[in-house]
């Protein structure tokens, strides 16, 4: 068993630059094998305090270690084989695994400068793993046990620095589809085992709404924040074509002239094909199982669109089972519906996530509104007591909330129907009336243009500004408090709000209002043209507006200064 390598300290005899000077003649030496030990003193240099030496170790190692794989040296000699050269490759692999170690644990380092080259020399490996595997089977292999490790030690990363994360996703997930397959593959391995283990400690405990491990809590940011920056998942498999290993198509033909790269479609035996999970030794090579003659002639799974949407959809899924802070869930929410849901392989398999979201209420109900309209528009999920959920969202604050404008969207394609019952839209016209006596002119100059156009595209509710039974709330036989749309009575009632805001304090919202007081001759309004209007915006307006003459002032302006000093 190898003796533990001790950490070099900052202050020893060697300088840095005659460590790195030792480390470059070392390295040189290991050219005749008689010299391999020199291996274990670079290895000494990697755990060097100073950055500069620890830097150029583990440099050396990489050329050393990539040069003994494609020779075949690390290669795993037979059980019954005692030769001393098969002693020699064990002793080898010792030190590569060991080395590997080490080079892992330096993602989780505090210093960049250390992380990304670290990830640089493990995806480098990676590849050359995945070429020697090539070479001696004429297969294409992908060695995941290695891979897997590598995505493990990044999404328990507590130091998961900007340049770490701009160099794993921009250089490398974000870019190669084999990378990003196997990242949401072995990712949703992870985390489910993570669950697991947690239920495991904590058999009678309920999930908490916050993350119930500063672990997992990690893990939650760190998964999502990649999820998240991941834009180049593909929608047709002629899109699959930029692999960071071995092109699963160009693979070499056997004897027989049977191509040996390509591979059937059975869901049962794609992990075969594909690369096992994390559960095997690091050190074992990557096994490949003979092909039956009807996977020779179909394609091979990594280049099939419904592979990478299945990882694609496991990863999003474990993810949602973390507990997420109330920042992530809403993040989430706000793409779902235009990133997440067209790429999964079951967007049903989000129906109870975004049911639960839609029925917590507040601001996390009205962005689960998009993803809930995309299932119940296009994956036909029947969700009972949808617009009595939806009347409830209408209360102050949505007003002033500011995802406004997406509610607005949302809200006039649900009531877009002609076929819906009039007592409904009335009870939406009549809540939305009462709510802009308190909103923000912003809000209001959104909610005027939008009851009318719903009195234009249901003529029936137009009774409620053509009676006079109700010209005030003390009056009016609108229940505000009723949960129900149907039992609110708003076909009782009439708009005197609207003549309220007749009268309103800023000319846009009064001059809007006043449109109920003339014919109904306008076809209707382009919500686009309200839906984004803030106090900025209505600021901005009234300073660049042409003024015909100077306001009038409250004052006289004083010609001349009678103060002194």
């Amino acid at each position: 068993m190898p003796q533990p390598i001790k950490k070099r300290k900052r202050g020893s005899a060697i300088d840095a630059k005659a460590a790195r000077n030792q480390i470059k003649k070392l390295e040189a030496d290991l050219s005749d094998k008689t010299n391999l030990n020199n291996i274990v003193t670079i290895l000494e240099f990697t755990h060097d305090e100073d950055a500069q030496t620890a830097h150029a170790a583990i440099h050396a190692l990489h050329r050393v270690f990539t040069k003994l794989l494609m020779n075949g040296d690390l290669k795993k000699p037979k059980t019954q084989d005692t030769s001393p050269k098969a002693k020699v490759s064990l002793w080898l692999r010792e030190q590569y695994i060991e080395y590997l170690n080490h080079v892992r644990s330096l993602i989780s380092n505090e210093e960049p400068g250390l992380q990304v080259p670290a990830l640089n020399i493990l995806m480098s490996l990676l590849r050359t793993e995945s070429e020697f595997a090539f070479m001696e089977s004429n297969q294409y292999s992908f060695p995941n046990s290695f891979y897997g490790l590598l995505v493990d030690a990044i999404i328990r990363n507590p130091n998961f620095s900007r340049p770490l994360f701009a160099a794993f996703v921009d250089k490398y997930v974000n870019v190669y589809d084999d990378l990003r397959h196997y990242f949401y593959k072995d990712a949703a391995e992870i985390m489910e085992a993570e669950l697991k283990k947690t239920e495991k400690q904590t058999p009678t405990k309920k999930k908490l709404k916050g993350p119930s491990t500063d672990e997992q809590a990690i893990m939650a940011q760190n998964v999502f924040s990649i999820l998240d920056a991941i834009k180049s998942m593909p929608t047709e498999e002629s899109e699959i074509d930029e692999f960071w290993t071995q092109n699963p198509e160009g693979e070499k033909e056997d004897k027989d002239g049977d191509n040996e790269g390509e591979f059937g479609e059975d869901d049962d035996n794609l992990e075969d094909v594909i690369g096992g999970g994390l559960s095997g030794d690091e050190g074992e090579e990557e096994t490949t199982r003979k092909l039956t003659k009807k996977e020779r002639k179909a394609k091979h799974p990594l280049l099939q669109l419904k592979v990478h949407k299945r990882s694609f959809s496991l990863c999003w899924i474990a993810m949602l089972k973390l507990p997420l802070t109330e920042e992530i869930y809403k993040k989430t929410l706000l793409v779902l519906h235009k990133r997440v849901l067209p790429h999964m392989a079951e967007p049903k398999m989000l129906m109870d996530f975004l049911t639960d979201s839609y029925n917590q209420g507040g601001s996390i109900s009205l962005l689960a509104l998009n993803g809930l309209f995309t299932l119940i528009t296009e994956h036909n999920l029947d969700y009972p007591d949808f617009y009595q959920k939806l009347y409830n969202l209408l209360d102050r604050d949505i007003l002033h909330v500011k995802y406004r404008s997406r509610f607005f969207r949302l809200l006039d394609i649900f009531l877009a129907s002609a076929y819906l019952p009039a007592g409904l839209i009335a009870s939406f016209i009549k809540r939305l009336a009462r709510l802009s006596l308190t909103a923000p002119p912003a809000a209001s100059v959104i909610v005027i243009p939008f009851i009318y156009n719903l009195l234009q595209r249901h003529p029936i509710c137009m009774k409620l500004i053509h009676t006079n039974s109700a010209v005030g709330e003390r009056e009016d036989p609108f229940v505000y408090e009723e949960k129900s749309p149907y039992e609110c009575k708003a076909l009782e009632s009439s708009l005197w709000e609207m003549d309220t805001l007749a009268e309103h304090y800023y000319a846009n919202v009064s001059t809007l209002a006043k449109i109920f007081k003339e014919q109904f001759r306008k076809p209707k309004y382009n919500m686009e043209d309200f839906l984004d209007h803030t106090y900025a915006t209505f600021f901005k307006n009234e300073m660049d507006r042409k003024r015909k003459k100077e306001p009038a002032m409250g004052i006289d302006k004083p010609t001349t200064c009678t103060w002194s000093i």
